[in-house]
């Protein structure tokens, strides 16, 4: 593709997440995004510039969102830990606010590579902490293979894809679901579907945050891309000898008590279980989250 087409369609989601900070309802999703920094990383990726929120100061810690989502994920602890360390919160390719193109695959190989390069561009260097939530807990480990002597210790919070076999999902299924995925009752859904207690939990705030990047250029072709891949799957096999702690809702309807107890059996993962919790602990009870991510991280 022609470099200026590239250099077009980054602008365009450049100047779509500058448009829509603004209508961000929540004050602490609002803050995050002003925290946003544009990385342009090298030719491989066409010189496209990748949002990465950066802010505090201390030990480095690197946040990796789940599925379908964004760094505003992270809104809730971002204001306490950030006092304490130093968050790097890069959109992971593909998904969020990232600049995306028809013509490229989008699938975890790619993921990784593209996360490789936003470490080596910030000059991260080693004892880097890694929080991981959901599907980023599967791009925890699989980062965690390739650069292990970086990597100090990590947090998985309600971590997705651990177990099982990846599953593609050819043309066109792979489109539908994408589409289907951008359906705003279907959002309200999985929204609700993620909290403990969603009557209490969810409104308008959560709803928007949880679908505001589907005005991105390209979010349905990217998705799809990544359904053919077949996502993450299976990444339990590529642990490596780090310390690892992880953090699941006792209420999680996402994964589920089946998935849940397998997590549960494996010692190296040093689960903790909380109680009037979804599948995002680090939304649903944020100041726990925090406390734990903090006591753990400074031990």
């Amino acid at each position: 593709m022609n470099k200026n087409i590239y250099n077009d369609l980054n602008k365009l989601n450049i100047d779509y997440f500058e448009k829509v900070k603004n209508s961000i309802q929540d004050p602490l999703g609002f803050n995050i995004s002003n925290d946003v920094n544009w990385i342009k990383l090298n030719e491989k990726w066409n010189s496209s510039e990748f949002p990465v929120v950066m802010g505090g100061t201390g030990q480095p810690i690197l946040f990796l969102h789940g599925f379908d989502s964004s760094f505003l994920e992270f809104r809730r602890i971002y204001p306490f830990l950030k006092k304490k360390f130093q968050l790097i919160i890069p959109d992971l390719l593909g998904f969020g606010f990232t600049p995306r193109n028809a013509s490229n695959q989008y699938n975890p190989r790619k993921i990784i590579y593209n996360l490789l390069d936003i470490i080596n561009t910030l000059k991260l260097k080693n004892k880097l902490m890694v929080v991981g939530a959901s599907m980023g807990g599967s791009v925890a480990i699989n980062l965690s293979k390739e650069i292990p002597e970086l990597i100090d210790k990590m947090i998985l919070l309600s971590p997705a894809g651990l177990f099982g076999e990846s599953k593609n999902i050819p043309f066109p299924l792979n489109q539908i679901g994408a589409s289907f995925l951008g359906l705003s009752q279907v959002r309200k859904g999985l929204c609700r579907q993620a909290f403990a207690y969603p009557d209490k939990s969810v409104g308008s705030m959560e709803e928007q945050i949880a679908s505001i990047h589907l005005g991105c250029s390209g979010w349905r072709n990217s998705l799809a891309s990544f359904a053919k891949s077949g996502g993450f799957a299976g990444t339990y096999k590529y642990m490596q000898n780090i310390s690892i702690k992880t953090i699941c809702g006792e209420n999680d309807r996402i994964l589920g008590k089946k998935e849940i107890n397998k997590i549960k059996q494996i010692d190296q993962l040093n689960f903790i279980g909380l109680k009037n919790c979804g599948h995002l602990p680090h939304v649903d009870l944020p100041s726990l989250s925090s406390k734990i991510i903090y006591d753990y991280f400074c031990t």
